[in-house]
């Protein structure tokens, strides 16, 4: 099992490894890495698999991978894709020298299935509030993260005599940046939360087919879980799951009037893995199970 360590805010004091712009595909198969890295989609798209979910990069998302985290990516070339990333440690450990020789001329064991030197594997940080660094996260001020990137990756690749530390200011600030977007220190107004209310009820009907989780979704928004709860339930009068439920059994209720598919083709349709789930949540909300509604034709 990995590990985790808790450290206070101001225990942070990053060290970046290598950074810089990443061209091509991976090969293909996952891989694992010693220490953090955090990606920047600045045009184009990609993709990635982290522990074997699906992440659709488009501009302006952060992604940061952890360490001992199988993790694939590849490139929609038709996009023209420009993606920087930043290898780095939270806090500074020792063997740093042995973790630069698996970014180097060891690199082709990172995509190997185990790490071959698993005590140079960095611990999982969280902060002692109890926050952690979003592994996604679309940001708010693109300009402003493209520009810390590109001072880190200027400088790592100037190596001038104190690299190092320009580095840890810009990648401090950058640290900043997200915190506050996903730790806003005042409660926004009215209308900043039926902005946020409305970016959510778009998401759910963009992706209610795709196995939605509140975590993504929150990740999507750059705030916290409880925080877009509490706001949406506010908004709404209904809580983000129950409201996602709602909108599947209505996309349901048309494909099963209005398609051939079987009930099990329509659950998978609309999100859900589990048929029977499915089936739970049609005569919770309606009254009717998929199979009584469609021998009804039951018309709103």
């Amino acid at each position: 099992m990995d590990k985790t360590i808790i450290v206070d805010l101001n225990d942070i004091n990053p060290l970046v490894r290598q950074a810089g712009f990443q061209k091509d595909n991976w090969p293909d198969h996952e891989r694992k890495i010693y220490d953090y890295e955090m990606f920047y989609c600045n045009k184009g798209e990609a993709y990635m698999t982290i522990k074997g979910n699906y992440k659709h990069i488009k501009k302006g998302t952060l992604v940061l991978v952890k360490p001992n985290t199988p993790t694939r990516l590849w490139f929609d070339k038709k996009q023209t894709p420009e993606i920087y990333w930043i290898h780095f440690d939270f806090i500074y450990f020792d063997g740093d020298q042995h973790i630069n020789k698996y970014l180097t001329e060891k690199s082709h064991l990172l995509f190997s299935d185990r790490l071959p030197d698993d005590y140079l594997i960095r611990p999982n940080i969280i902060l002692s509030n109890g926050l952690e660094f979003p592994d996604y996260l679309v940001v708010k001020n693109p300009e402003k993260i493209k520009h810390l990137y590109m001072s880190i990756i200027d400088s790592y690749k100037s190596k001038h005599f104190y690299w190092q530390f320009d580095c840890k200011i810009y990648l401090l600030q950058l640290f900043k940046c997200i915190l506050e977007q996903i730790c806003p220190d005042v409660e926004p107004p009215i209308n900043t939360q039926k902005d946020i209310t409305n970016l959510i009820l778009e998401y759910i009907k963009h992706h209610y087919y795709e196995k939605l989780t509140l975590e993504e979704i929150s990740n999507y928004i750059g705030l916290s879980k409880d925080y877009i709860s509490k706001i949406f339930k506010s908004n709404t009068g209904k809580s983000i799951i129950t409201y996602l439920n709602m909108y599947r059994i209505k996309k349901a209720k048309q494909l099963l009037i209005f398609s051939s598919l079987t009930i099990k083709e329509i659950s998978e349709v609309i999100g859900y893995n589990d048929q029977y789930y499915f089936s739970k949540q049609m005569k919770k909300l309606t009254g009717y199970s998929p199979i009584s509604f469609r021998k009804n034709n039951i018309r709103e």
